[in-house]
């Protein structure tokens, strides 16, 4: 069981007509070309909407709406976890005081 859990696939992918090869958990394999297929799809629309110098000005421009989505996420991860603790304390206070 350990063994398979281990094992490593090796992933060939293509961004922007470059070949990368990657190493991969096998349980990671279907996440990281389902990624891949994101970051693919994210620049084909980029560069459907605007016409950049080159592949650098395009990735730039990618890598900055990503980080920009990433930190959303991170905030809005923070205030779901911040209400989350509030309804836990709130629901400890209420157990402790209507229990028997």
């Amino acid at each position: 069981m350990e063994e398979e859990k281990d094992r490593k696939l090796s992933c060939n992918v293509t961004i922007l007509d470059r070949k990368f090869k990657y190493t991969v958990p096998a349980e990671d394999e279907s996440l990281i070309r389902n990624t891949i297929r994101g970051v693919s799809d994210k620049l084909a629309e980029l560069r459907s909407r605007k016409n950049f110098n080159d592949n650098q000005e395009l990735l730039t421009v990618a890598l900055v709406q990503v980080a920009l989505e990433k930190a959303r996420l991170e905030n809005l991860l923070g205030e779901v976890s911040g209400d989350i603790r509030l309804l836990d304390s709130q629901l400890g206070e209420y157990i402790d005081n209507n229990v028997i």
